[in-house]
């Protein structure tokens, strides 16, 4: 019995390491550019007026939001898309937009992603601090993320109604 008890331990230790280091050598097979110890990514980005037309038409009040799938992927639910237009309605009516964007350091990532960091000037109600948005290649057209689109829009409706109580 005192034989059986020792092996087990060394048994669970030696099946321990074997997994921890297969668990590292799939990890850093499976490593994509850009990650530490990897190469940077070089994959094709899109251009600053790209980025800028997107985000130009992602805010636009006369493009419907229900329209706007050519530019955001996947496009918006019709739930998001009543809301997205009620915002931008009521931006537009108090002079908030056209916002006025600042795209810089626009990179490449794996798997026909790019990201790029953006953010707006202008007057109280339109200027934003920089944050990174992701962009997706779509056999050779660029797009906003759905995810990244939801929280710019966020991010300027809550701009926009900074002490503007007739906005909300």
């Amino acid at each position: 019995m005192l034989v059986s008890t020792l092996r087990i331990p060394k048994l669970a230790a030696v099946v321990g390491t074997l997994m921890a280091t297969i668990i590292c050598t799939l990890a850093t097979a499976y490593a994509d550019c850009g990650d530490p110890g990897q190469d940077p990514c070089t994959g094709p980005v899109p251009t600053v007026d790209q980025v800028v037309g997107i985000m130009q038409q992602l805010t636009d009040p006369d493009i419907p939001a229900a329209s706007k799938g050519s530019i955001v992927s996947p496009g918006f639910s019709p739930d998001e898309a009543g809301t997205i237009d009620d915002h931008l309605n009521r931006m537009n009516a108090f002079g908030v937009l056209p916002l006025p964007f600042v795209v810089t350091d626009i990179q490449s990532a794996p798997n026909n992603f790019a990201g790029a960091t953006l953010e707006t000037n202008g007057g109280f109600h339109q200027g934003t601090h920089a944050r990174q948005i992701v962009l997706v290649d779509q056999g050779g057209h660029w797009l906003i993320t759905h995810d990244t689109a939801m929280t710019e829009l966020d991010v300027f409706w809550r701009v926009a109604n900074r002490s503007l109580g007739y906005v909300k």
